[in-house]
């Protein structure tokens, strides 16, 4: 663990003697959320909720191409804490690269951008779990007025998960799905920012159970919520559809320093096996201090 640290020291700190010349950014936020169904389980006796302590930083790099376009880098690191499920709690060091244009002058001509993210991630005891996710997304914004702004987007998301290593299952976090999302921001204030979100999720998600089984061929037995659910659960890999609800609003306070509040809903419903039609849902509350040095 002490090397994956210094890992993440290096690729956030790696560039801080030139960071005045280069103009590198960096920031750190720390987060509080609470999942009420963090077992992503079918039927109450499945579900379960936790809450998540987080801390991240990151160190972003805007870098003109043109005159009206540019390239952004981020690179992050990120520790996650499940007070209940800590097998969960897990580091993910990520890194983005996008490409951003404005065709036109006018002030609401719309800001095109395309971009990649490379997401690793090492869970405290599941391997299951730990894995890559790559994402492609291509994405749209405009402001309509000084104060409102519409986007929208498109991704594909590819995640590589752990081998079971046990006859007859698979690696169920082995997913791929694909994302259509809306999005409108509105300025209040001097700083303070509302916003909101819709997203479509078309493709695999994973599906965990202790009352149910048999949902597809693909699945595994997954020990990470057995102390809660009284045994490890039987989780499958299931094509669904997902929708997924945005609301939340940025609080600007002194200098560099902010509040983000959100709250999510969610609700995946099964395409396929035995279980078709039938969906499980949740939602999230979310409490975030952010703070950016530069």
């Amino acid at each position: 663990m002490t090397r994956i640290f210094a890992v993440a020291a290096i690729l956030l700190l790696a560039a801080a003697p030139a960071s005045a010349a280069d103009a590198w950014r960096f920031g750190a936020s720390g987060e509080f959320a609470h999942d009420d169904n963090a077992t992503r389980g079918l039927y109450d006796a499945d579900q379960r909720g936790d809450s998540i302590l987080s801390v991240e930083g990151s160190a972003t790099r805007s870098t003109p191409l043109g005159a009206r376009s540019g390239a952004l880098f981020r690179a992050a690191a990120k520790y996650s804490h499940f007070t209940t499920f800590d097998d969960l709690s897990n580091l993910s060091l990520s890194g983005r690269a996008a490409w951003r244009i404005q065709p036109g002058t006018a002030f609401s001509a719309p800001i095109f951008e395309i971009a990649g993210t490379l997401d690793w991630l090492r869970h405290a005891d599941s391997k299951l779990r730990d894995g890559t996710i790559m994402t492609l997304e291509a994405s749209v914004g405009s402001h309509l007025t000084d104060r409102t702004r519409l986007g929208g987007g498109f991704a594909w998301d590819k995640r590589n998960g752990g081998d079971p290593g046990r006859a007859g299952e698979v690696a169920i976090y082995d997913l791929d799905s694909t994302r259509l999302w809306a999005n409108v921001d509105y300025r209040f204030g001097t700083r303070n920012t509302a916003y909101a979100r819709i997203t479509q999720v078309e493709g695999d998600q994973v599906f965990n159970s202790v009352t149910v089984g048999g949902l597809t061929g693909a699945w595994a037995t997954d020990p990470a919520f057995a102390a809660e659910l009284g045994r490890a659960t039987d989780s499958y890999r299931v094509d669904s559809s997902t929708t997924i609800f945005d609301i939340g609003v940025n609080v600007a306070l002194v200098r560099a320093h902010s509040l983000d509040f959100l709250y999510t809903s969610y609700s995946s419903k099964a395409k396929e096996g035995t279980q078709n039609g039938n969906k499980y849902s949740g939602s999230i509350i979310r409490a975030t201090y952010l703070y950016r040095f530069q």
